[in-house]
């Protein structure tokens, strides 16, 4: 039963559909049953067509959601909409509620000069189109926007590794051998090339491997030892920020053509039948301070909903800036209930150690819940 399961992020495309009516089949002969039926929901989960540190596919989570017994589930994928489909066959075999979409970064003209939710990136936007009932066909007009979407994103991806082939030196990936095969999409993020620079770095320089992390990481080698054994996500992540993240030599700085338009993947979505979704991050930022502004402008924009990763405001080890973000998370809410934004929320998974579901019993969360159920449904009737 094991075996069937993991056969769900197969990369084969048949093996996990094949799975998914196994599965089924062993759910009605009462072999596979719920552990629970909490009611819950995540409606923002990457899938490894992305990057989840799991490495689940759409069905893997979906069956993960209905075996605990989430009320809604929900997948979503940076640049693409591939796992849309397979999310839907998934929750139609297992009889749960589901909403699949993507998300992207995107900029916004009017915010040329507003850090929103993209740190230190001004006029960059993440946004997501979720609840589309189809595919797009690759050779219509939506599809072949999408499709562009990608490949703007994918050119992001290939000018990263030029510039980190150049600064590591005797560490080089080549972005068709080493990168792609970690998707089965070939829709590669920046995690999948740190991935690769690891397991690079690993492959070339075997003893002296953790040498090399420790002058680039500036850090003790006995410490990069130690997380690259045992704490692989901390390890990444560390690499992550000090190479490629704002003034690292990986950093590829934000301009308004290497990304998508706000207003062009709106309507986009639109017309593929999905649902323009906002995001928020923290209310840390300059274009997030006002939540009655940028709502009323996000409305303005199309904006039917919002999606928010709840464990950013409230799971924060330093007490002050947990106050400040509970306080942020708090205003926003209260400003989305009033004017009757929905918002929708969920976990990511798209890095090490992100819970499968929010822990909705935690004071900060637990008299959200409501309302985010409420949202839920409500975008349920546009979608299901």
């Amino acid at each position: 039963m094991i075996d069937i399961i993991e056969k769900l992020s197969s990369f084969d495309e048949n093996i996990r559909k094949e799975s998914l009516y196994e599965i089924k089949n062993l759910i009605k002969k009462g072999i596979i049953k719920k552990d629970s039926s909490i009611g819950w929901l995540n409606l923002h989960l990457h899938t490894f067509h992305s990057f989840n540190y799991k490495n689940w596919s759409p069905g893997r989570i979906v069956f993960e959601g209905w075996k605990i017994g989430l009320k809604y589930i929900g997948t979503v994928d940076f640049d693409t909409l591939t796992g849309l489909e397979e999310t839907i066959l998934a929750g139609e075999i297992l009889g749960i509620d589901v909403i699949g979409g993507f998300e992207s970064r995107v900029f916004i003209p009017e915010c040329k000069n507003i850090i929103i939710n993209s740190p230190k990136e001004p006029g960059i936007y993440y946004l997501c189109g979720k609840g589309f009932k189809r595919h797009p066909g690759k050779n219509s007009e939506t599809g072949k926007f999408f499709h562009k979407m990608k490949e703007i994103a994918q050119e992001r991806n290939k000018k990263v590794i030029e510039k980190l082939n150049n600064y590591l030196k005797e560490i080089k990936i080549d972005y068709k051998k080493d990168v792609l095969p970690l998707t089965p999409s070939e829709n590669p993020t920046e995690r999948h090339i740190i991935l690769a620079y690891q397991r690079k770095s690993e492959e070339i320089l075997q003893e002296s491997v953790d040498k090399f992390w420790s002058e680039i990481l500036e850090i003790p080698e006995n410490i990069v030892k130690k997380l690259r054994k045992e704490k692989q996500g901390d390890f990444q992540e560390k690499i992550r920020v000090k190479l490629v993240k704002y003034g690292g030599p990986g950093y590829i700085f934000p301009e308004k053509e290497s990304f998508p338009k706000f207003d062009e993947v709106v309507a986009m979505t639109e017309k593929a039948g999905g649902i323009p979704i906002g995001t928020w991050l923290d209310g840390t930022n300059e274009g997030e301070k006002e939540p009655t502004k940028l709502l009323e402008f996000l409305k303005s924009k199309k904006i039917k909903g919002i999606t928010i990763i709840p464990e950013r405001n409230w799971n924060i080890k330093d007490i002050e800036e947990k106050k400040e973000k509970v306080k942020n998370l708090e205003k926003f809410m209260s400003v989305c209930e009033k004017i009757e934004m929905p918002v929708i929320c969920g976990t990511e998974m798209n890095k090490f150690g992100q819970p499968f579901v929010d822990d909705f019993t935690q004071p900060e969360l637990s008299k959200y819940l409501p309302y985010f159920l409420k949202s839920a449904e409500k975008l349920s009737y546009l979608t299901f």
